[in-house]
Parts: C-alpha cells; sequence; structure tokens
C-alpha cells in the first residue's frame, strides 16, 4: 500500500526518494561499520595503555618484594650477625647493639618508606639479646604474627599491627648456623622485615590519560589496601561486582585457577560504576590486584571516533541529496516535456509535430516514434479514415475473437520463411519448434493422456528454446528404459517441472549446469525422475514447497513454483492420491524432482 501512495506522486518526487534512499542506505551500513572497527581500535588503544600501566606497575611491585627477599636473606647469612648471636663474651644489649647496626646497614631503612620495621629474634637463651632491632624470640609472642601457623618458617603472610590499624606484610626467614664439622644446621633466631602495605603498593602518579585506582586483596579475598577517596563506589562493591562477573564466565568458579600478569584478554573487563577494572594476580605472595581504569576515557574515544566520522556523513549525505536532485530533476523535465506533448495533442488535436527531445535513451526513443506517430495519424485522417475506422470498429471486434490457433501456425511459418530467405535458419528452427509447441498444447485432441515419447519430444522442443535464450548454459540428457516410450501419461507434465529446474536452479549459476531426465520402472509404478545440479534449496524452502504443492487450496494470488503445483494436483486429481511429485534439495547440491505415476 505505501508503495501504491508514493506511485501517486509525480516522478521526479518518485526518482528522488529512490536514489536517495539507494545512496543513503550503503552509506549507513559502511558507516556503522567504519565506526564500529574505529570504536574497537580505539578500545584496544585504550586496552593496550591500560595492560603497558598495569605491566609496569606489577613488575616494579615484584621487583621491589625480590629485593626485600634477598635483603631478608642477606640478613639471615650475616656472618657477624650469627657470631654477635652466639657470642657469651658481651652482654646483650652490646650483642643487640651489633645486630642493630648491621640490619640497618643491610637495608638502608633511612632511604626505604615502605619498611615499618626490621627485627631480629634470637632463640637462644643462654645468650639474651636485646636493642632497637634485635630481641628474644619470646618477646614476640606477645605480638599478633606470632600467633600465625607456620610463623617461624620461610615465607611470608599479612597481618594487623597492634595499635597501629596499618596493613602489614611480613617477610619472615629463620637464622640458621651450619657446623663446619658435623654439617649439621641449627636454628638460633628468626629474621622479621614488617612493609608498610599502603606505601608498598600506592600507586604513582601517572598521567592523566593513564592514571589508575587499586584495590589489593589477600588470598582470602579480604580488604588489605585501597587508594580510593570516600564517596562513590567503596572497594567492596567492586570486589563483590568483580567476583560476581568472575563466577558467571567461569561457570560457577569465583576464583579464576589461571590469571597470569602479563597475559590477559582486552575482553576481560569488568565495568562498575564509572570504572572500568582489570585484575591481575601475584601467584608468589598469592595477592590480588584490581586496576581502576576511569570509564570516561573509553567514552571519549568513542566521542573523537563519532566527531570524525559524522563530518564526513555529513557531506556524503549532501552530495548524495544533490546529485539525486539535480539527475532526477533532469531526467523528470524530460519526461514532463513528453508528457505535455502526449497532453497538448489528446486535448487540442493538433497532430503537428513539435521539437523533438535530444538525446537517445528510451525518453528520446518514445518521444521519435510519438512524432511518427502523429504524422501517420495525420495522413489517415487526410483520407477520410476516421469514418472507415468507425464503420470497421465492430467487425474489427468481432474478428479478433475469432483468431483461432491457426493464425500462430501461420504467422510462425511467414517468420520462418523470411528467416530462410535471409539465411538466419536458427530462426527457422525456433519457429518450427514454437509450432510444434502451439500444435502440442493447443492440438485438436480431446485425450487426457499421451505417450512417454511424446511428452518428451514436446520437452525437447521447449528445452531447445531455452538453450537459444540462455545460451547453452546447462545440458540436457534423456534416459528411457525399453518398452517405456509406449506407455500413457497424463499430458503436459514434464515442461513445468523442467522450466522450474531451468529458472529457479541453474538461471544463476556461472557454470555449466545439467539436467537428466530419466523413465523407470519403480515396482508397479512410473518414475520420471528430472534431476539438476543447481543451486538446489535448504531444509526450510524445501518443506515450504512441499506443503505448498499438496495444500488443497491457496489463497495468495502470486506464488513461485506454481506450474509445479498444477501439475502435482493434476496428478492426484486423474491417478490417485497416492500418486504425485515428490522432492529433494540439497543447497548447492541440486534438486530431484520424482514424479510417480500408475504403469498404462
Amino acid at each position: 500500500m505505501r508503495l501504491r501512495k508514493l506511485y501517486e506522486h509525480p516522478i521526479f518526487i518518485q526518482l528522488v526518494v529512490f536514489t536517495v534512499l539507494i545512496g543513503i542506505v550503503p552509506l549507513i551500513l559502511i558507516s556503522g561499520f567504519v565506526f564500529y572497527k574505529m570504536a574497537d581500535m580505539a578500545r584496544e588503544e585504550v586496552m593496550d595503555s591500560h595492560e603497558q600501566v598495569i605491566l609496569q606497575y606489577t613488575d616494579g611491585v615484584e621487583e621491589k618484594l625480590r629485593q626485600y627477599q634477598e635483603s631478608v636473606i642477606q640478613i639471615a647469612n650475616n656472618t657477624i650477625i650469627l657470631k654477635t648471636l652466639q657470642q657469651e663474651d658481651s652482654d646483650a644489649y652490646t650483642r643487640g647493639r651489633r645486630v642493630s647496626e648491621e640490619v640497618v646497614k643491610s637495608l638502608l631503612l633511612e632511604r626505604k618508606t615502605e619498611i615499618n620495621s626490621c627485627m631480629v629474634y634470637s632463640t637462644l637463651a643462654q645468650n639474651p639479646i636485646y636493642g632497637q632491632r634485635a630481641s628474644m624470640l619470646k618477646e614476640a609472642a606477645r605480638e599478633g604474627w606470632f600467633q600465625k601457623k607456620n610463623a617461624t618458617q620461610d615465607g611470608w603472610y599479612l597481618y594487623f599491627a597492634t595499635g597501629q590499624q596499618e596493613n602489614l606484610m611480613a617477610i619472615v626467614k629463620t637464622i640458621q648456623n651450619i657446623d663446619v664439622n658435623s654439617y649439621r644446621k641449627e636454628d638460633i633466631g628468626i629474621v622479621k622485615l614488617d612493609l608498610n602495605i599502603a606505601r608498598l603498593f600506592a600507586p604513582a602518579k601517572q598521567e592523566k590519560n593513564t592514571s589508575f585506582q587499586l584495590i589489593l586483596c589477600d588470598s582470602a579475598n579480604d580488604i588489605l589496601y585501597s587508594s580510593l577517596s570516600d564517596g562513590g563506589v567503596n572497594a567492596e562493591q567492586i570486589l563483590s561486582a568483580v567476583d560476581e562477573q568472575n563466577t558467571k564466565t567461569n561457570g560457577g568458579q569465583t576464583e579464576k585457577t589461571e590469571v597470569s600478569t602479563r597475559r590477559k584478554k582486552y575482553d576481560d573487563v569488568t565495568a562498575v560504576g564509572s570504572y572500568l577494572v582489570q585484575e591481575r594476580r601475584i601467584q608468589d605472595y598469592g595477592l590480588r590486584l584490581l586496576f581502576l581504569f576511569e570509564n570516561n576515557e573509553m567514552s571519549q574515544k568513542r566521542g573523537e571516533v563519532i566527531r570524525w566520522i559524522l563530518p564526513w556523513i555529513l557531506v556524503l549525505l549532501i552530495v548524495i541529496v544533490l546529485g539525486a536532485f539535480v539527475y532526477t530533476r533532469n531526467f523528470s523535465a524530460r519526461v514532463e516535456r513528453l508528457l505535455q506533448k502526449f497532453r497538448y495533442a489528446a486535448e487540442t488535436g493538433d497532430l503537428t509535430v513539435q521539437e523533438p527531445i535530444s538525446g537517445t535513451d528510451e525518453i528520446a526513443a518514445l518521444d521519435r516514434q510519438f512524432s511518427q506517430l502523429l504524422k501517420q495519424l495525420d495522413r489517415l485522417i487526410q483520407k477520410n479514415y476516421i469514418q472507415r475506422l468507425e464503420n470497421k470498429e465492430t467487425e474489427l471486434k468481432n474478428l479478433q475473437l475469432q483468431i483461432n490457433p491457426h493464425f500462430l501456425y501461420n504467422t510462425l511459418e511467414t517468420m520462418s520463411s523470411i528467416a530462410a530467405v535471409n539465411q538466419v535458419f536458427l530462426i527457422c528452427d525456433m519457429c518450427g519448434k514454437l509450432g510444434e509447441i502451439f500444435r502440442y498444447s493447443l492440438g485438436s485432441s480431446d485425450s487426457e493422456f499421451v505417450t512417454v515419447s511424446q511428452e518428451l519430444h514436446h520437452t525437447e522442443n521447449y528445452v531447445f528454446i531455452q538453450k537459444i535464450r540462455y545460451g547453452n548454459q546447462f545440458e540436457v540428457y534423456y534416459s528411457v528404459d525399453e518398452g517405456l516410450d509406449k506407455k500413457l501419461i497424463p499430458r503436459f507434465i514434464l515442461q513445468p517441472i523442467v522450466e522450474n529446474a531451468i529458472v529457479h536452479g541453474m538461471e544463476r549459476m556461472t557454470t555449466q549446469g545439467t539436467l537428466e531426465i530419466s523413465v523407470t520402472q519403480k515396482e508397479e509404478n512410473l518414475l520420471i525422475k528430472i534431476e539438476d545440479d543447481g543451486v538446489g534449496m535448504d531444509q526450510e524452502q524445501l518443506q515450504e514447497l512441499c506443503r505448498y504443492i499438496d495444500a488443497p487450496d491457496i489463497k495468495e494470488k502470486k506464488k513461485r513454483s506454481i506450474g509445479v503445483r498444477n501439475v502435482h494436483q493434476r496428478i492426484k486429481m486423474i491417478c490417485g492420491e497416492q500418486y504425485g511429485i515428490r522432492i529433494r534439495s540439497e543447497v548447492y547440491r541440486g534438486s530431484v524432482f520424482e514424479i510417480y505415476l500408475p504403469m498404462r
């Protein structure tokens, strides 16, 4: 209905609308694709920058932790500290001062703000030691870290320092003395290095486009540090959202089994509030790091893409509209001029030939034909043809109703004769084949049945004409079992099926197609098989076609494969419900139409 309403407008408006739509639709599709690709590139660029920041940060933290571990090992292996802990010739405070001096020298405590404290605890009760950086292990029993399981084993763990309420990381190392005579190891003390987590993990000030916030958790998902300021989304909400996303991604597992600090997919990002959250783990220390980047950075990149693409879209749109307007205006002006000639001649009766429309297209051709028509009408009017036409009008109508197929035969014979005189023998052959088709289709025989050979001959005539039309785009092969060429079948059942195979199966092929027609006997039935290697149909199209040809009635006025349906319905009416057409098809492998008929 909308299309019909469009036809109510002048052709100028129709052409403008059509041209603009044809230009705008691809423009929108291409612009959408370009925007998507550029937005994706911008996203990758942002993610790459985030990845570089994360990699730089995690490498720095891991390097610091490694250095502190090495420092603790150096203290535990310091020969002066080992000898001092075992000496008995000095008092406890002298030994403590000596050990403290060695600890300060090893760590350079004045220069490293991340270090909260470092203590050496002796387990040798016979050699007590007390100092700023040294004490007896029994004194540590009052501290919270001493209660931790395996506190005196190599490794590290986290705890809250009493009274300070600051998250600290303790690196603990056992001090062992090796007896050179017996090669036996003896535990004589412990080195414990306390690191301030807030200072150790605080993000360094970055440029605005690479700044981030950090949330640090331990292996139990307890938050140890957060650089988020008060207000907005808090650390607990972000951690909960990331865990929920991980649960969905990993099928119910709340933790990822393998997360590398150096390998991370760009799409493994969780959006929480105004942040894009990316997760990393430092496996050796059981730490979980959540990096929070401002989400508006991605929006800014997307906005830049839009600001770059939009002007080009507007320019192209203006060019399309102006081009459509100029072209259609010129075209419709020529159509309007031709229409004015028609209207002037019809309304005034003036048959004078006016100035011709320039050009060689169809409009100019129509104008020339119309001018020629005006000249002929003018001559006929001068010979009083109008009066003769009125007298013969009734007789002409009667003669038109009496036209029979003989007129068509005579016309074809005339065309064939003219072609033969001009040595265009292909037209002679076409006229001959077409005449046989007319005789077969419009013949006077009242019989509903013909022999297989007659039906095949009619099909061969049709195929001959179609091969001329399609330029030998396909080949047809026939196979009839012995004794079946005289069997009777309903008239005109092969040509519609063959036409369907050519038009819908092989017309769109770029290579030469093959059509095979075979007549065989299957049990007590006659089987005619039409098989092509054309484009075929998918299962949905095949089922729709089968339902269509089997339906007792259809409401649609226009439907594809109407010839196939008519043949199928005729066979069922003439031969019975158990007979008819069965179809098999596969996409790009062709279709097979099997016609089952009773043996007659």
